[in-house]
């Protein structure tokens, strides 16, 4: 399963097939052809954007003509990215149409290659996504493909550690006799340490499978090509090994008693920015950051055996390695979502917001300018609170773009996996969050908010003029007594189901009132709609919408009275 492109190692697992008696089944299967277009699309979105940007299309300048055809390309460029990942990218319902073709043609597995980037039991590249999960389920989903599968190559970083062995492939496989990965970085893609690995394993694999002593798998695991210049570790049943190091993975839980790793300052200094500590490190691969998440990989598994109360601190993996790669997270939010960025600028320009929370090219900034202007932006927002004006819909699409947009994304690093790469695509789950600030969603709220306003207007009207009608005021005044003591029993918190009936009845009441006396008020509040109607509004486009909203709940009222 090549989720990174990578035709070298798909030529090492043919040697080693070959040799074996084998051949190997690759997918998605990349052609020379497939990779050049997925290479030239991503150039030609990446061309659009700074293009977009270097227009100043972010800006208030957008409605422009230069704006207008700077936003088609790129969105025609988005739209072709998208559309070739829809068709090659792999993922859990087209990996199990695979296999169920394999099964059909009677095919019989023995070996599974995973190739991509790792991050605790999820492999990720540009040609797909995958969980252990996922696999576990499409090979369960199609018996008895996968009951011959005896060893599995996991050529991603910290695939073979002790925790990523005990807490995920382990679980998800436990027919398999021998595991290959990586217990720390996995080798540069580019590397011929790399492939010549993934080739003797294969080729050793039953070999290496017998091996029952310690010593004798690591002495094993030192002799195939390539160990001594990668991070590579293996586990035969549960004897695990690196270079340094042999253990049974019965025996991992003894690692985590008063040993994991609570003091992480440097995990909490670049997550929040702190001084000195304001970007995280340009190196990914080489620095004190990278190497606490190396450790925090060697302790992962704690999380399943200690008590709750000894969790309390511990740093996130999946965190953390986003924050290792937060260029990529930023370039990646650039690249999907200008536009909706560009629509929530002008949002604020639209709210009189100040000009400092407005978002210019964020790829320039470094964590600790973005968590400033995050925490900037959450104290105006919440100071306006739910403002009622006509500006509402833009402030509630505001906030909504907030919390599920920008925070989660640049502050929180709430991400797919595949972003920890350059170039990846939107994820499914991020895209209504997205869509918050843009002008259809605005019009959606918009039409809401008229719509609620024209209803609690006049039905507060109505309920004020049925207290003040002598004929109805007595009967208002018990309602308003129901209403107090309901609101009673709710401040002392009893249960829904207790409190229903008699809001419903209130309800009920209210609306027998109304009917019964609508000829002698409806005059009044006929009068009183026209002139809500006649008032000037900050939003023509709103005024529509209420204006016909009270014209119909008028007629509403009058249907409900006869």
């Amino acid at each position: 399963m090549d989720l990174n492109g990578n035709p070298k190692e798909i030529e090492a697992a043919k040697a080693a097939a070959s040799l074996r008696g084998e051949k190997v089944i690759a997918i998605p299967e990349v052609t020379k052809e497939i990779a050049a277009n997925q290479i030239a699309l991503k150039a030609k979105t990446e061309k659009a954007n700074e293009e977009y940007f270097r227009k100043g299309c972010s800006k208030r300048n957008s409605e422009s003509a230069a704006c207008s055809s700077a936003s088609k390309y790129l969105n025609e460029a988005m739209a072709n990215e998208n559309e070739f990942r829809q068709k090659y990218q792999l993922d859990r319902e087209k990996l199990d149409k695979f296999l169920k073709d394999l099964k059909n043609k009677d095919v019989h597995l023995s070996s599974m290659v995973v190739s991509g980037h790792d991050g605790n039991g999820q492999f990720g590249g540009i040609y797909g996504d995958l969980s252990d999960k996922d696999l576990a389920s499409a090979f369960s989903s199609n018996p008895p493909l996968g009951d011959g599968i005896r060893s599995l190559a996991l050529w991603g970083c910290y695939t073979a550690n002790l925790s990523s062995l005990s807490m995920y492939w382990k679980k998800s496989f436990p027919q398999v006799e021998v595991v290959v990965g990586f217990d720390k970085k996995g080798p540069l893609g580019n590397s011929p340490a790399n492939w010549a690995l993934l080739k003797d394993f294969l080729t050793q694999e039953k070999k290496l499978s017998a091996i029952k002593d310690e010593n004798e798998l690591q002495k094993a695991l030192k002799r195939l090509d390539g160990v001594r210049i990668t991070d590579a570790a293996i586990c035969v049943g549960d004897k695990f090994s690196n270079k340094s190091v042999t253990m049974d993975l019965k025996n991992v839980q003894s690692m985590c008693q008063g040993a994991y790793l609570k003091d992480a300052k440097i995990y909490t200094c670049y997550l929040n920015a702190e001084t000195g500590c304001e970007n995280p490190p340009a190196n990914t691969s080489n620095s004190e950051l990278r190497r606490f998440y190396e450790q925090l990989q060697d302790y992962a598994h704690c999380k399943e055996v200690l008590e709750p109360d000894q969790q309390v601190g511990m740093p996130s993996a999946d965190t953390m390695i986003r924050l290792i790669h937060f260029s990529n997270i930023k370039n990646n939010f650039v690249q999907n979502f200008s536009q909706e960025i560009s629509e929530y600028n002008k949002l604020l320009d639209k709210v009189g917001a100040p000009q400092s929370l407005q978002w210019g090219d964020i790829k320039k900034l470094s964590r600790g300018e973005i968590l400033s202007k995050l925490n900037a932006t959450a104290s105006y927002l919440d100071d306006k609170g739910d403002v009622d004006t006509a500006l509402n819909p833009e402030f509630s699409a505001l906030k909504n773009f907030f919390r599920m947009g920008i925070q989660p994304v640049l502050g929180d690093l709430n991400v797919p996996f595949t972003w920890v790469e350059s170039g990846a695509g939107p994820g499914e789950g991020m895209k209504n969050g997205m869509s918050t600030a843009t002008p259809a969603n605005v019009a959606r709220l918009r039409k809401d908010y008229e719509n609620e306003r024209a209803n609690r207007l006049l039905r507060q009207k109505i309920e004020d003029v049925l207290k003040n009608n002598p004929a109805t005021k007595s009967q208002m005044e018990d309602i308003a007594v129901r209403e107090r003591q309901l609101q009673k029993q709710m401040e002392a918190g009893p249960n829904f189901r207790d409190i229903m009936g008699p809001a419903q009845k209130i309800d009920e009441d209210k609306l027998s009132i109304r009917n019964s006396n609508w000829s002698a008020i409806s005059q009044e509040i006929e009068k009183y709609s026209q002139d809500l109607k006649s008032e000037n509004y900050a939003s023509a486009e709103g005024q529509v919408i209420f204006s016909a909203k009270l014209d119909e709940l008028m007629k509403s009222y009058a249907k409900d009275a006869r």
